[in-house]
């Protein structure tokens, strides 16, 4: 099924200006607080930045599924501008929106912020972990480390990036943290990788008001070019949030996770043909407003299942967005030139009658910038001893087996 075959639907993990009611049933209430100044901006600023790269993937991949965390990738790249030099620094930030910030301040509200999100539900099964691999050959900065273990709560790992034991180890690190949703996220080490920064996240939570599966039937869902096909659709009667966005002339639907402070939030035109253009033009800002003035319904929900998978490299469209590729000069002591090779990022989703689970992960691989390109002699061969000025052979063998 194609991505407009779909409705729009945004997992929001911290839904801080979202209607949740406050009754909660038998589960216990959220402990929610007011934000500081500086993560509401952190938190308003990484919505601004979900939206800019899923447009920007909805380019990249017209007429397609697609599921992202923008919260995966934002986390990765902060953790990234930490081994930038200053003024590089200051073009991340540009990236993620947070113009005006400074380095300390972002690690500060990341931390604060990552620290109230896992308080909220504890239904609710969250888990944010962050690591750091580079290759044994070079000694990485204290200074970075100690960012990356206080305020990210990063694990490192020195490791031998030509034994092909490191690729199982980054690959398996991925698949526990998230619950074995992400698999395989590499497929390779490059030669010239020097080091993977990653960020793995993983969500589970039940819905406030469970479907009764013996009632999920194949129902009529009609695609962006107006055809109707039969798709497995969950139904039944549920406490959900209604809201109309007349700048989107959109409907607004939330369910419920647990206590009912995490929520499935859909957006869905009025007209089917708009759902390829409506990304660009909604402002999070309109949308936390169109969303505080929801009204609550209990009635039928009828809601399609389904099933995502999603891999890409996001590399070239963070570039478009203003992402640096060089300047890397603080993660190593060593002196060495060094650039961002790749921004991959792999993601899972199901939404069944139970609830939902998500998992994504994504890994920043780093090279040495202008590397010349590695020589890896890894099969049989024949070889020859030669003075190269006469062209005279003075030895030769045949290599099969170099044990």
């Amino acid at each position: 099924m194609n991505k407009n075959s779909f409705l729009i639907f945004l997992i929001l993990m911290v839904v801080f200006a979202s209607s949740c009611s406050d009754e909660s049933g038998a589960l216990p209430d959220p402990t929610v607080r007011a934000l500081s100044v500086n993560e509401a901006e952190i938190a308003n600023s990484a919505n601004n930045f979900t939206f800019d790269l899923m447009t920007k993937i909805e380019s990249e991949f017209p007429n397609e599924n697609f599921f992202i965390s923008s919260f995966s990738v934002s986390t990765v790249l902060s953790m990234v501008m930490n081994g930038a030099t200053e003024p590089v620094q200051e073009e991340f930030i540009k990236t993620l929106g947070l113009s005006g910030m400074s380095p300390e301040v972002i690690n500060e509200s990341y931390l604060s912020l990552a620290e109230y999100i896992f308080g909220l539900d504890p239904s609710v099964t969250l888990n944010v972990a962050n690591s750091n691999w580079y290759s044994d050959e070079f000694m990485i900065q204290n200074e970075f480390v100690n960012i990356l273990e206080t305020y990210y709560k990063a694990e490192v790992f020195a490791r031998d990036f030509d034994n092909s034991a490191t690729l199982g180890d980054v690959n398996g690190w991925v698949e526990n943290e998230t619950n074995g949703k992400v698999k395989n996220i590499l497929d390779a080490i490059n030669p010239d990788h020097v080091m993977f920064l990653i960020n793995a996240i993983y969500f589970k939570a039940n819905w406030t008001n469970k479907f009764d599966p013996d009632k999920t039937t194949d129902l009529p869902f009609l695609l962006a070019n107006n055809q109707s096909i039969d798709v497995p659709t969950m139904v039944s009667e549920v406490k959900h949030w209604l809201a109309y966005d007349n700048n989107l002339s959109a409907r607004i639907i939330e369910i419920p996770y647990g206590n009912e402070n995490y929520a499935f939030t859909i957006i869905m035109p009025d007209d089917v043909s708009e759902i390829d253009n409506i990304l660009s033009r909604i402002d999070v800002t309109s949308l936390n407003d169109v969303l505080s003035d929801s009204t609550t319904f209990v009635g039928d929900l009828y809601l399609p299942k389904f099933q995502l998978d999603f891999k890409t490299d996001l590399k070239e469209l963070l570039v478009s967005m203003g992402m640096p590729l060089r300047g890397l000069d603080n993660l190593f002591e060593e002196t060495v030139p060094l650039e961002i090779d790749n921004v991959i990022h792999q993601s899972f989703l199901e939404v069944n009658e139970e609830g939902s689970e998500a998992a994504a992960a994504t890994v920043v691989g780093i090279v040495p910038t202008s590397a010349p390109p590695s020589t890896r002699i890894n099969q049989p061969f024949v070889f020859l001893i030669r003075e190269r000025n006469s062209g005279t052979i003075l030895f030769s063998g045949k290599l099969l087996d170099p044990r």
